[in-house]
């Protein structure tokens, strides 16, 4: 008896490990299609924000091996998981991780999910601002300094000695040039850390005031 209950016990397992390796495959093969317990995966599906048109692959994979799907157990599943991934909570989340919305909740839950997935998402599209605005600010660094480095090679040139007249007057025109970018470039900078002020302080606003 005890021995009965051990084997039952292992096949059981046996089950449930198989299935946890079903949430990073797209398909069933045939022993997943014969062990499956169709509840679980509707769970798991629903914990995990899939569509409903999941079982219909699950289906296609199945029919292959002559096993018909239980819907309504499958069904039954996802609805309990959609309870815990339409949450306000989890939405957040998602939209903090820059996640795509996914339309899978029922309409009880939907409006808490879209609350909390909009309150994400805004925190996500200030940060990702000021991470923009950080990297610009790099990249226009960058062009000052290579186009700082550019103006030392010309002086260094024009106080050459044997230098040609005419080539001192082409000198002394790419300089001016040289300057006018530098100039451009540096107003790109200080307008640029003005938007990053800005980006921070929304960014910190929202962060301190989440509420998730």
């Amino acid at each position: 008896m005890i021995e009965t209950r051990t084997h039952k016990r292992l096949f059981s397992g046996a089950i449930l490990a198989l299935l946890a390796l079903l949430q990073g495959c797209a398909t069933l093969n045939k022993d997943e299609c014969m062990l499956a317990d169709w509840r679980l995966i509707g769970y798991q599906d629903g914990v995990a924000g899939k569509s409903a048109t999941q079982v219909g692959e699950y289906r296609e994979d199945c029919a292959k091996h002559a096993v018909v799907p239980d819907l309504d157990a499958y069904r039954a599943g996802r609805h309990e998981g959609l309870r815990q991934y339409c949450t306000a909570s989890n939405g957040y989340h998602l939209g903090n991780a820059g996640r795509g919305y996914a339309t899978v909740c029922p309409v009880a839950l939907e409006g808490d999910f879209r609350d909390g997935y909009n309150t994400g998402r805004e925190l996500y599209l200030a940060r990702s601002a000021v991470n923009k605005t950080h990297s610009d600010i790099k990249q226009r660094k960058q062009a000052l300094s290579s186009l700082e480095d550019d103006r030392a090679e010309k002086l260094a040139a024009l106080i050459a000695d044997g230098i040609k007249s005419d080539r001192r007057v082409m000198i002394v025109y790419e300089l001016n040039e040289l300057q006018q970018d530098m100039n451009s470039v540096e107003d790109e900078i200080v307008e640029l850390e003005y938007d990053l002020a800005d980006q921070q302080a929304r960014l910190d606003h929202l962060s301190r005031n989440k509420a998730y």
